[in-house]
C-alpha cells in the first residue's frame, strides 16, 4: 500500500483577531514541512455568531463577496453577512427534500463560468435519492426563485437512508467534485465502495451544464469503464472534504466501527488531488483490514485517524487554514467529531501526523468544520454557527 507525500499549504498572508467563548492555548511539535514555524504557539477562541436550524454546511462565493452562504439540512439556504449580524433567506425548497437521519439538503457549492456565476445543491429528494442540481445566481448572490431546487445536473439511486455523502466542491480546475457515500446499512454489505460499475463510495468529477446535465471530462481516469464519472473509489461517507490552495483532496471520511480517518490526496500532474486514487474502504477501515472478501490494490492510507475511544465516534470535516484564517497554521487541516464536541487541528508531512491541537471542547454535536478565505467556522447540532479565531502568541 503506497502512502502519498503531500507538501503542506503556506499562504503568506495577515493575521486577525480575538474573541471570547472557548480559549485555549497550544504549541506545536518542532518539526514541519511547512514554511509556517511550527513552534508558533497560538491562542484559540470562539464566538457565536448567530444560529440556523439544522446547520449542515457553510460556503463562500468567493472572497470578494461581503456575504457567506449558511445550509440548513431542512432546505434552507441563507444568505449572512459575515459578522453574521444581517441574514436572509434565499432559498427555501423543503417541499423538495426529504429531511430526516442523514437526508435533506446537505452541500453548497458555486462556480464562476466566465462572468456568470452558478451555484450547485446536492439534496435527497422525496424519494431519498441523491440529486445534484444547479441555480442561476443574481449579483448580488440571491437565486433566480426563493423555492425551485434547480435543474437537475444528475440523480442517483440511493438504497438505504443513511450515507448519502453530501460534500461538493468545485476544483481548481473549475470542475464539480461530488462526494457519494457508499450508500448506507452498515459494513458496505453489497461492496459498493470498489465496485466500478456503481457510482457510490466515491468521488466524481463532472462538467455540469447550465441548463442541467452534465458533460464528462475526458481527461477523467477511468474513461473506459462503465462510469467514467469516476474520480476516486473507495470511501464510506465522505461527509466533508475541501480542496487546498495547491489543489490537494483533503478527505474526512466517517468510519464504521473503530476508526476514523483524515486522507490527503496532492495534486499531481496538472490535475486536481485524487485522480484514480482508491482510499481503500471496505477492505479497509481507515488503515485497518476489515471487510476481508475484498481487495484494495494501492490503497492510499490515512494520514491521521482515530479510535472510538474518549466518546469520539464520527469525523465532521473538513478546511484547510491559511495564514488569514489560521494564522500562524498555515496548512493545518481541522475536523471536529460528533459525538466528542472535540475540534481538533492537524499538520501533516503526507505520510503521518506530526503536529496535533485541541481548538475547541464540549461543543455537543459538532456537524462541520468550514472555512473561507478569511475565516475558520464551526457549525454544532444545536443550531449554532461559531467563528474560530486565531492569534500568535
Amino acid at each position: 500500500m503506497n502512502r502519498v507525500a503531500i507538501a503542506v499549504s503556506a499562504l503568506l498572508l495577515a493575521g486577525c483577531g480575538s474573541s471570547t467563548e472557548v480559549l485555549t492555548s497550544t504549541t506545536a511539535p518542532a518539526t514541519s514541512m511547512s514554511s509556517t514555524p511550527v513552534n508558533t504557539r497560538v491562542e484559540y477562541s470562539t464566538t457565536v455568531i448567530g444560529s440556523i436550524t439544522s446547520p449542515i454546511d457553510l460556503v463562500e462565493r468567493s472572497a470578494e463577496d461581503p456575504w457567506m452562504y449558511v445550509v440548513s439540512q431542512s432546505g434552507i439556504i441563507q444568505k449572512w453577512s459575515r459578522d453574521g449580524k444581517q441574514r436572509a433567506t434565499i432559498l427555501d425548497i423543503s417541499d423538495s427534500t426529504d429531511v430526516g437521519g442523514e437526508r435533506g439538503l446537505l452541500g453548497l457549492t458555486f462556480r464562476q463560468v466566465e462572468t456568470v456565476w452558478q451555484a450547485f445543491i446536492n439534496r435527497t429528494d422525496n424519494n431519498g435519492d441523491t440529486v445534484i442540481s444547479v441555480l442561476p445566481v443574481n449579483n448580488d448572490g440571491t437565486f433566480m426563485s426563493t423555492s425551485d431546487p434547480g435543474a437537475v445536473v444528475i440523480t442517483i439511486k440511493q438504497p438505504y437512508s443513511n450515507h448519502n455523502g453530501g460534500g461538493l466542491a468545485i476544483g481548481p480546475d473549475n470542475m464539480l467534485y461530488i462526494g457519494m457515500g457508499d450508500g448506507g446499512s452498515a459494513n458496505d454489505p453489497e461492496r459498493r465502495a470498489l465496485d466500478m460499475s456503481s457510482l457510490l463510495g466515491k468521488f466524481l468529477r463532472i462538467n455540469p451544464r447550465a441548463t442541467g446535465g452534465y458533460d464528462i471530462p475526458t481527461d477523467n481516469p477511468f474513461m473506459g469503464s462503465e462510469n467514467p464519472e469516476i474520480w476516486a473509489i473507495g470511501v464510506r461517507n465522505p461527509w466533508r472534504f475541501t480542496f487546498d490552495p495547491h489543489g490537494a483532496l483533503w478527505v474526512a471520511d466517517v468510519g464504521q466501527n473503530k476508526w476514523e480517518e483524515v486522507t490527503a490526496l496532492p495534486a499531481e500532474n496538472g490535475f486536481a488531488g485524487g485522480r484514480g486514487a482508491n482510499l481503500g474502504w471496505s477492505a479497509y477501515e481507515g488503515s485497518h483490514r476489515f471487510n476481508t472478501d475484498v481487495t484494495a490494490n494501492n490503497a492510499v492510507m490515512p494520514v491521521h485517524e482515530y479510535s472510538h475511544e474518549d466518546n469520539r465516534c464520527s469525523i465532521s470535516g473538513a478546511a484547510v487554514g491559511n495564514n488569514t484564517s489560521t494564522p500562524g497554521r498555515a496548512g493545518w487541516f481541522y475536523f471536529g467529531d460528533y459525538c466528542s464536541g472535540v475540534v481538533t487541528g492537524i499538520l501533516t508531512d503526507g505520510t503521518s501526523t506530526i503536529g496535533e491541537e485541541v481548538v475547541a471542547k464540549d461543543l455537543g454535536n459538532v456537524i462541520a468544520v468550514r472555512s473561507t478565505a478569511n475565516t475558520l467556522y464551526i457549525l454544532t447540532g444545536d443550531g449554532k454557527v461559531r467563528e474560530v479565531r486565531v492569534s500568535r502568541q
